[in-house]
């Protein structure tokens, strides 16, 4: 168990690509091996340099375009309320077109209503002024009528005394 514990690191450390046993076991390659794991470190940590900076400005995109979108978005909203702001205009101008029509033709037809009671009038003040003409005719006539029955009513009584005296 104690070598057990004490391979189980070894074997794990060996099983990275950068170590090698033979560095291990030989003095002689240190001198060597240290700027290779400088360069090496170094070289990751460019490596983790450029990830983090690649992961920035792909954030920063991300945040770019969710600006743009967001205010493409505002824009849309803002061109949707005009829209129906100006829909709702037009409609109320069309209500009041409608109106002033309405209105119009109530106007048109109270004007033909006044004329036709204005033509019904003079109809009814001539008819009766025909009336009275012919009642004034019919009574003229009717007095001369009686006036030649009256006439005629005394010739014949004068030519009943006639008769009589004869």
């Amino acid at each position: 168990m104690k070598l057990f514990k004490f391979l189980l690191p070894l074997l794990l450390v060996a099983s990275c690509s950068a170590f090698s046993l033979d560095a291990l076991f030989s003095s002689e390659d240190k001198a060597e091996e240290l700027p290779a794991e400088e360069s090496a470190v170094e070289e990751l940590d460019e490596e983790v340099d450029q990830e983090e900076e690649s992961d920035d400005e792909e954030e920063e995109e991300e945040e770019d375009e969710l600006e743009s979108l967001e205010e493409e978005e505002d824009e849309d909203e803002e061109e949707d309320e005009e829209e129906t702001i100006e829909a709702v205009a037009l409609e109320e101008e069309d209500e009041e077109e409608e109106e002033e029509e309405e209105e119009l033709s109530a106007l048109e037809e109270d004007e033909e209503d006044e004329e036709e009671d204005e033509l019904d009038e003079e109809e009814e003040v001539e008819s009766v002024a025909l009336e009275s003409e012919d009642e004034l005719e019919e009574e003229e006539e009717d007095e001369e009528l009686s006036a030649l029955e009256e006439d005629e009513e005394d010739e014949e009584e004068e030519d009943e005394e006639e008769f009589d005296l004869e």
